[in-house]
């Protein structure tokens, strides 16, 4: 009788173990890859790929992609640059198990057809704290361009490096 209450008890942790999420021990660096779609009506147009590093310890990591464009202020004024493309900033934090918590900041500029002199160019932004399961995609942000019609999604995938 002790030994086949000893053994239902073992049985019972073993399930309750074995459906449990796997833990995943915090580490000092990320992979952070993220993906950017850009969207019309729910269609998929374009995809863009972007992968940084970073440290648990607090510092936030960049990417930074695109182009320094000249803008003529006239006269005196000279020209200005203008940065458009794609920025992103990142700061993790191990929760201790199997996510991470995420500070993101990420901008999108782009300038469509100019007209004659005049240069216009279109940004979102967002800005948020997702808390990110390790291995798994992860919405950062999705935000609708009120100019296009399209939206912007933001995904990342969290995983340790070794």
């Amino acid at each position: 009788m002790i030994h086949r209450t000893f053994l239902m008890c073992f049985l019972i942790a073993s399930a309750l173990a074995f459906g449990q999420d796997q833990k995943v021990e915090p580490h000092s660096r990320y992979k952070l890859e993220f993906v950017l779609k850009q969207l019309d009506h729910g269609k998929v147009l374009s995809t863009h790929n972007f992968v940084m590093s970073a440290e648990s310890n607090g510092s936030t990591s960049q990417v930074r992609t695109g182009n320094r464009i000249p803008i003529d202020l006239g006269g005196e004024k000279g020209l200005q640059y203008q940065d458009v493309g794609f920025s992103c900033d990142a700061r993790i934090n191990p929760v201790g198990s199997s996510n991470v918590g995420l500070e993101i900041g990420w901008e999108l500029s782009t300038m469509p057809g100019a007209t004659g002199s005049e240069r216009v160019v279109r940004q979102v932004k967002g800005r948020s704290t997702p808390l990110a399961p390790v291995g798994k995609q992860t919405l950062v942000g999705s935000v609708d361009d009120i100019n296009s019609g399209q939206q912007f999604e933001l995904d990342v995938t969290v995983t340790p490096e070794q």
